[in-house]
């Protein structure tokens, strides 16, 4: 997903990108304007020298977006036909900021900025505080809550990843639960073993607070009588991941 501040200098552009940013549960990278113009030492505010800065910033943004990255863009790009062409071609969301406050930068305005006159979401920020201009805008919010993921992980394998995928995706964060069972045959590691294990494997994720590891009591059934406030839900692997055997990959690592 790209998301893309318009608007003339002063509107609260970078501001409600930033803060977008930081209320995220997503990997976003922010495009901003002064930053990319200082990258590529383009200072050229002529009509040819924001056409060279902008089609810059779109072809950033379809390289990050392809990525799998949320970009975020604030940049004044004052020209319709460019920011039309990005959504031509990706999910964008297009927030045109503008305020009638004097902010004391109207000097820097672009004469010749063309508003956005289709699928756009109209940011007035004269009065009103970030958190209600963010309350206007879909995206993905942090979130406390986690899905939680119950299993003995003898070893992790492409079926569990396929499996914590269905939630990741959705921008959920991850609870991984270690059962606490005995060593044996089926079972070769301990669980600290396996929650070492797990935790460089998620290393990333885990410093974005977005997975959690622990170690529970081992259990023998899952009890409830309303799920009040959470959800139980079942994921149904296409037939080549439910054919991945634990056993057989434990055998192939001589365990």
């Amino acid at each position: 997903m790209i998301y893309w501040f318009t608007g003339q200098p002063c509107s609260g552009k970078t501001t409600l990108a930033e803060a977008l940013i930081n209320d995220s549960s997503d990997n976003c990278i922010h495009i901003d304007g002064d930053g990319l113009r200082e990258l590529f030492q383009n200072f050229d505010y002529s009509e040819k020298g924001r056409v060279k800065n902008i089609t810059s910033v779109i072809d950033l943004a379809r390289f990050l977006d392809s990525k799998g990255f949320t970009v975020v863009i604030s940049v004044v790009a004052p020209y319709k036909e460019l920011r039309d062409s990005l959504k031509e071609t990706n999910n964008v969301i297009e927030i045109y900021t503008h305020t009638t406050e004097v902010r004391g930068r109207e000097h820097y305005f672009v004469e010749d900025y063309q508003k956005p006159t289709e699928d756009f979401i109209d940011m007035d920020t004269t009065d009103i505080s970030v958190e209600l201009c963010l309350e206007k805008i879909p995206y993905n919010k942090k979130t406390n809550q986690y899905s939680m993921f119950i299993g003995r992980w003898q070893p992790f394998h492409d079926g569990h990843q396929w499996l914590i995928d269905q939630r990741i995706k959705e921008g959920k964060n991850i609870l991984l639960c270690i059962r606490d069972v005995k060593v044996d045959y089926k079972n070769p590691f301990f669980p600290h073993q396996v929650k070492k294990n797990l935790e460089e494997k998620f290393a990333k994720e885990i410093d974005k607070g977005k997975i959690k590891v622990m170690i529970i009591p081992d259990i023998e059934s899952i009890n409830y009588g309303r799920s009040v406030g959470y959800d139980v839900i079942e994921h149904v692997p296409p037939q080549q991941i439910h054919n991945i055997s634990a056993t057989k990959i434990r055998k192939s690592m001589g365990l």
